[in-house]
């Protein structure tokens, strides 16, 4: 059963006020402390403050409480990701995959790990079943044809930037990719 605070805190939080959102949570958590999704959420909103350790320790809290929470195995591996300590990422994106076979996002984050520890011909697997899963996800594209380029695959990795950048001509990233092959002659 919801609390009302953990509802209002959502509501906070999908306005982007993440101070108000965490304090209700807080108070979520002290009504109800065995309740996994409050910790995923908070973790969401302190990773979105950019506190990773506190997020991390929010989603351990929630996989501590529900050992089957993907999205919660997935928060923490993006994070983990994002701080660049990619065996610890695949390790989480790992278990969200196990729980959750169709988890198109964890393939996804999962690629950009192996890009990060510079297993290419990994992070093209993972991409290939992030676009089968999604063909209109163009992130999957961009961390493949990244792949692609740093294994001189040149043709391919262009291939990827474009698709990626038709799906989403505001996606940084490949348009830092784009950049990159186009200093590169391609």
């Amino acid at each position: 059963m919801f609390s009302p605070y953990y509802m209002r805190a959502f509501s906070y939080h999908s306005k982007g006020d993440y101070d108000k959102a965490i304090a209700d949570y807080n108070e979520a958590i002290r009504l109800n402390p065995n309740y996994a999704a409050v910790y995923k959420y908070r973790g969401d909103a302190y990773n979105y403050k950019g506190d990773s350790d506190k997020a991390i320790a929010d989603y351990s809290a929630a996989i501590r409480i529900d050992p089957n929470y993907a999205a919660a195995y997935y928060e923490r591996g993006t994070v983990y990701s994002n701080k660049g300590d990619y065996d610890k990422a695949i390790a989480d994106l790992n278990e969200a995959i196990r729980i959750d076979p169709k988890y198109t996002s964890a393939y996804n984050n999962r690629a950009f790990a192996y890009n990060g520890k510079g297993d290419y011909d990994k992070a093209i697997a993972d991409a290939n079943q992030a676009i089968q899963l999604d063909p209109n996800f163009a992130n999957p594209y961009r961390h493949r044809g990244y792949a692609y380029m740093m294994k001189g695959n040149f043709t391919q990795a262009r291939a990827d930037t474009n698709k990626a950048l038709q799906l989403n001509p505001n996606y940084q990233r490949a348009k830092d990719l784009d950049a990159e092959l186009r200093q590169k002659g391609y």
